[in-house]
């Protein structure tokens, strides 16, 4: 009872969400038009088909995506809704040849212009199922390969792992289960990794059925009930059920072989109210009621049952339900001594057991063809079925012990294959946490270093003021001694606003690193770490120096603007462009002279900014005996940055900018107010961002 009331509540939950989702697509068809409708239609048919399973409504949408698509031209929505009804009809509705032909109909018209290599192996993938089906495994074990070979050109772990299961569901229909079950291991893994309940649920419900068709049934009902774990209303409408009856039938639990077919018929009136595919699900269970009809000697319902079914059937080319009425007939009309009309179908039966190649009723039948050639005194004819009868019961039982060894040589290989996994995986993580406690040293070492260089800066700018106080009063010796002093007073202020800006920069950085290393991506954290690091280097290297070549410093740009992209999620896009004569060059420029401004671009007018559009371009040009340097941003405005500053920090002083003003004006020399100039950008009276143009002196 409460598993069925927590299937129940899974079930309502999920109708309620898809509910929601199809209100949501049909408030949304009002307002489109063009391709985004035909799309609109054609996740209407997906929803249909695969979560409210609903087919008249599945194949009302898809034909009307197929009506709008072939007004537009767009072979592609039109393709999407051909594979919609080829499902439909084919997994619904039991119309296999449909399912064949809309298929082939999606794949002619997207070979036609093949930019769409999701659709074109989902197409395959469809493809496979529909020659699967009527028994024609090899052309469904190529056209699988196929689905296999494009999802892996995509790069996409889901339909990679739709393609293995394909592959793994043909190997199982043609009955080599042993090679089926590393390609659902692998589509089952990818299933739980992409959290596809439904790839998951069908590829261990088909590693449940390899065991129990290999005679461990015990082991398939294991799997059995790790596939039902993964809820989808599409999975609980399939036999996964009267396979685990089937299984529980092997091992002698008829109670429990019971409830599973009663629970297959709950979960098929629960999960669709369509009355076709109920009819259509349901009649898998025919070979169970034909079994215990046959048993209790209902011939005549048999034969009345059946007959009328028996062209529906032999049209839709679903070869197994076909051979199962065609064996229940014939036992039928052989328990009524009707022995001419079950030599009739017994024959049809070892005909087509024999082009499909399947074992098990070509065994069934040439026991029930050698039985009534013995009834009918034809003692020739029943000896030589007779004597198939044997040949094939002993290579299937050879065939199974084989089949059942080779299945657990590839199960053993697949755990072995999981332990090794999870060991990789262990040592990874243990490296990964070495890392970390390295980074963290070498934190906690760049932050003493950053300690000791503002301690030293706070006592260099006392011993400072000391000095101007007791030298208050006297006069100035000469006008290029004061001049000195002040320059000196300047580079002090400068080492201390590095001293402060160096650990906000350092902790910023490591935190987002940490988050990388924390999030298992370790190759991003590992190549970040690298930019850092030569960051640091380079900032570092400059500080020591009063002047560094432009190219250089040019790089220390790059590399920080790269940081600043990394901490703020690529929030913004930058463009630096320099002369080429001045990234050859033997030109020297004050280090990181630009940086403060590059930095209030990015915080105050980019990140503020609503729009995703977030540009920064810095260019550098040779004029004259000049660099010139524009930053240009597409941000707010610096009115609109400033209110936002007052609103947010108004306690907060910002001297970058002066700071920089000063050490411009000093590296110059030249007293001019043109130096450093601000434009604020505007396109019909409102602000469209800032340009900040800084000169330099050139110095070779």
């Amino acid at each position: 009872m409460i598993r069925i009331f927590f299937f129940l509540l899974l079930l309502n939950l999920n109708a309620v969400a898809q509910t929601q989702r199809i209100d949501s697509i049909r408030r949304a068809i009002l307002l489109l038009k063009g391709e985004p409708l035909v799309h609109a239609y054609n996740a209407l048919g997906w929803q249909y088909y695969y979560n409210w399973i609903h087919a008249d409504s599945a194949l009302k949408y898809a034909r009307l995506a197929q009506q709008h698509a072939g007004l537009l031209g767009y072979n592609k929505g039109k393709a999407e809704s051909f594979l919609i009804e080829a499902g439909v009809e084919g997994r619904l509705l039991g119309r296999q040849q449909e399912m064949e032909k809309y298929t082939l109909s999606a794949i002619s018209l997207l070979k036609e212009k093949p930019d769409d290599n999701r659709l074109l192996s989902t197409a395959y993938y469809s493809l496979a199922l529909s020659f699967a089906i009527r028994g024609d495994y090899d052309s469904a074990l190529a056209a699988s390969l196929i689905c296999r070979q494009l999802a892996t050109t995509i790069h996409d772990k889901r339909y990679l792992g739709w393609s293995l299961q394909g592959v793994g569901f043909v190997y199982s229909k043609k009955g080599e289960f042993w090679k089926a079950f590393p390609f659902l291991a692998e589509s089952a893994r990818i299933g739980k990794e992409t959290n596809d309940s439904m790839l998951t649920s069908i590829s261990l419900a088909f590693i449940a059925r390899s065991f129990t068709l290999a005679g461990d049934p015990r082991q398939g009902i294991n799997y059995y009930h790790q596939a039902l774990q993964y809820y989808h209303p599409f999975v609980f409408i399939w036999s996964h059920y009267l396979d685990m009856a089937s299984a529980y039938t092997q091992i002698n639990k008829p109670d429990s072989a019971l409830y599973y077919r009663k629970k297959f018929s709950a979960n098929i009136l629960a999960s669709t109210t369509d009355e076709k595919v109920r009819n259509k699900f349901f009649a898998t269970q025919w070979h169970y009621t034909l079994d215990m009809q046959l048993s209790n000697k209902e011939y005549d319902s048999i034969i009345g049952t059946i007959v009328p079914a028996l062209p529906s059937l032999k049209k839709n080319r679903d070869v197994i339900p076909l051979m199962i009425c065609l064996h229940s007939l014939a036992s039928a009309y052989e328990g009524k001594h009707n022995y001419n009309s079950s030599l009739y179908y017994a024959r049809d039966l070892y005909k087509r057991a024999s082009i499909t190649s399947n074992q098990e009723f070509l065994k069934s039948s040439s026991l029930l063809l050698s039985g009534l050639f013995e009834k009918l005194h034809l003692i020739d004819s029943s000896y030589a079925y007779f004597r198939q009868y044997n040949v094939v019961k002993d290579s299937m039982e050879t065939s199974q012990y084989a089949g059942r060894t080779a299945l657990y040589l590839a199960a053993s290989e697949a755990e072995n294959n999981i332990r090794l996994l999870k060991k990789d995986k262990e040592i990874k993580e243990k490296q990964l946490y070495v890392n970390k406690k390295e980074l963290e040293k070498q934190s906690h070492v760049k932050n003493l270093l950053a300690i000791s260089l503002i301690v030293f800066a706070l006592f260099a700018i006392l011993i400072l003021r000391n000095i101007i106080l007791k030298r208050k009063n006297e006069k100035l010796k000469s006008l290029e001694e004061h001049s000195t002093l002040t320059r000196k007073a300047l580079e002090l202020e400068m080492q201390a606003l590095r001293a402060q800006m160096n650990p906000h920069f350092i902790f910023n950085c490591l935190s987002a690193i940490d988050n990388l290393i924390q999030t298992n991506q370790a190759d991003k954290a590992t190549s970040y770490l690298a930019r850092f690091a030569k960051l640091i280097r380079a900032v570092l290297d400059s500080s020591k120096n009063n002047l560094v070549l432009f190219q250089k410093d040019f790089e220390t740009i790059r590399l920080y603007l790269e940081m600043e992209q990394f901490r703020c999620n690529n929030k913004f896009q930058y463009m630096l462009d320099a002369d080429i004569c001045l990234m050859q060059g033997d030109f020297k420029v004050p280090p990181l002279i630009v940086q403060p401004f590059i930095e209030n671009a990015i915080h105050h007018g980019l990140l503020n900014k609503a729009s995703n559009e977030r540009q920064l371009k810095v260019c550098a040009r040779l004029c004259e005996e000049h660099i010139t340097y524009t930053i240009t941003d597409n941000g707010i405005g610096r009115t609109m940055a400033g209110i936002l500053k007052e609103r947010n920090r108004p306690e907060h002083l910002s001297y970058g900018i002066s700071i920089s003003r000063e050490r411009i004006q000093l590296h110059n020399k030249n007293g001019l107010t043109n130096n450093l100039v601000f434009t604020d950008l505007e396109y019909e009276g409102k602000a469209t961002g800032t340009e900040a143009m800084v000169r330099i002196n050139c110095v070779e």
